[in-house]
């Protein structure tokens, strides 16, 4: 089975934000973020990373704002552990699947009591 390369290097944008996330970056405001999944334009030029927050709204607007915040050094850091011509511009995208999931669940739910 052949894979694409930008499957591929999804894979290790991933893995590399997931490992800053939990040990180079000191702010508090990421260390409830999970990484879902990572999308990588077929000419590795854009990087689509789609993430979690375990909390309340304010926890994830605290997220977001403190991934905005270490946006340079996350891929300076993916820069020097991947090795590419060019490093992907990174954008960070609120992961609604699990809410979109539960909303449609209640709703099932609703409708079998009816």
């Amino acid at each position: 089975m052949k894979y694409k390369r930008s499957s591929r290097v999804a894979e290790l944008i991933r893995r590399e934000i997931s490992l800053m996330l939990t040990g180079k970056i000191k702010d508090p405001d990421v260390k409830a973020v999970t990484i879902t999944h990572v999308q990588v334009t077929d000419d590795l030029k854009i990087a689509k990373v789609y993430y979690r927050v375990m909390g309340d709204d304010q926890s994830k607007e605290k997220a977001i704002k403190g991934l905005e915040r270490a946006h340079n050094f996350i891929r300076a850091e993916i820069g020097h552990g991947i090795e590419l011509r060019y490093v992907p511009e990174i954008q960070f995208f609120y992961d609604s699947s699990l809410d979109n999931a539960y909303h449609i669940e209640m709703l099932l739910q609703k409708l079998n009591k009816e």
